[in-house]
């Protein structure tokens, strides 16, 4: 006679089972990555010419953009120290936490830090500018909206390792989204363009 109940003990536990929190260490280290980053962002998103009026400034969008991610690593950093400080890493197995945040963590940190240094020297360096017509409606290609699919592609792809085509798909489905709402709605120019 067999049995119709499951096994003791077997449960699902998500993709990364056992992954927890980064040590507090690893989270001081991209807070305080981030908040250099966001600082220089901020900086020179102000230092730009306000042609009009400031509500229409091309660096109100980059400067507020950086503001919120300064927050968010500022909690971020204050998060990691209460844990540091109580010495609990918050992991779901804290026999492995320092094993498993020391590997994949720091890589991926990493790969993150870098990808976005190269976004951010790409839209420098392969800056261009083509306008067109769709029907009645005038838009422009900038170098914002290649370099933003594949750089939005690959970190997608860095942090879940789904299938190419659809990372793919939902970079370029966003990308041309934020193209349309920036250029039609808040009519402000995007980076990557002269």
């Amino acid at each position: 006679m067999t049995s119709n109940k499951s096994p003791q003990g077997v449960t699902f536990e998500g993709e990364e089972a056992g992954a927890g929190f980064a040590s507090p260490t690893l989270d001081l280290i991209a807070a305080g990555f981030l908040v250099l980053l966001t600082i220089i962002v901020m900086v020179a998103s102000w230092s730009l010419p306000v042609p009009g009026d400031l509500l229409t400034a091309p660096g109100l969008l980059p400067f507020f953009t950086a503001l919120s991610l300064l927050m968010m690593a500022l909690v971020l950093a204050v998060t990691a120290l209460k844990r540091k400080k109580t010495g609990h890493a918050l992991t779901t197995d804290s026999s492995h936490a320092d094993s498993a945040s020391e590997d994949i963590p720091v890589t991926r940190t990493l790969m993150l830090a870098a990808l976005v240094g190269i976004y951010i020297l790409s839209l420098q360096f392969l800056a261009f500018q083509r306008d067109f017509l769709i029907g009645e409606s005038y838009f422009s290609i900038s170098a914002f909206e290649p370099v933003t699919i594949v750089a939005l592609a690959a970190i997608i792809h860095i942090h879940w390792h789904g299938k190419l085509w659809i990372t793919t798909l939902v970079s370029l489905c966003w990308t041309l989204a934020l193209s349309v709402i920036f250029q039609k709605a808040f009519t402000l120019p995007l980076p990557g363009s002269f």
